[in-house]
């Protein structure tokens, strides 16, 4: 009986560990609990070269990309064509991306997603994709060094992507993104403050 008692206390512990991190209803509202939960809980990352243009909605291929994908590599991630796959990353990387995200000293107070007051007069072009999984749920975080903006959405989900300002964490991002793409020329070369 103590031996399947262990058993369950030790089942118990498992599973907690692997449930859903608790994340602040600020962030809740802005990503949908969903996604908030699925970022805040991944435990393995998919890292993507993406191109900066959007292509069509009937998923037409982007022929710019130059470079052979690995077999199951998306063709796009959120409509973003897959230029490049880095090798993937382990649930220390998911966590540091979602700190980032779920940190509200991540974003310009004046502007998306938290103020309202301003906005910028850029277009959002990602370079980076980061694609989170918690288990089987996934969660795609493109970056935009040009604007310093993030783009967050549900894979599979209705909701089109949500965009924060992230000017203030410009540099945590652009480290993060270096430590996985090191040999990707434009990310390597990448300054930790954006040109004005």
């Amino acid at each position: 009986m103590k031996a399947i008692l262990k058993l369950l206390v030790l089942a118990a512990l498992c599973a907690s560990a692997d449930s859903w991190a608790k994340v602040d209803k600020k962030f809740e509202r802005w990503l949908g609990r969903t996604t908030a939960q699925v970022l805040g809980a991944g435990d393995r990352v998919e890292v993507f070269v993406v191109g900066p243009q959007p292509v069509g909605s009937r998923g037409s291929a982007d022929a710019n990309t130059g470079n052979q994908l690995p077999p199951g590599t998306p063709a796009t991630v959120q409509r973003y064509p897959v230029r490049q796959v880095a090798p993937g990353q382990g649930r220390a990387f998911a966590q540091q991306l979602a700190r980032l995200v779920f940190d509200e000293r991540s974003y310009e107070p004046r502007l998306y997603p938290f103020g309202r007051t301003e906005m910028k007069a850029c277009t959002f072009a990602p370079g980076v994709a980061f694609r989170v999984w918690a288990r089987t749920r996934a969660v795609d975080v493109l970056v935009s060094f040009a604007c310093d903006e993030i783009a967050v959405a549900y894979v599979g989900g209705r909701r089109e992507m949500l965009v924060g300002d992230i000017d203030p964490a410009r540099a945590a991002f652009v480290r993060l993104a270096k430590s996985a793409l090191a040999d990707v020329p434009e990310v390597a070369t990448l300054s930790e403050v954006r040109a004005k």
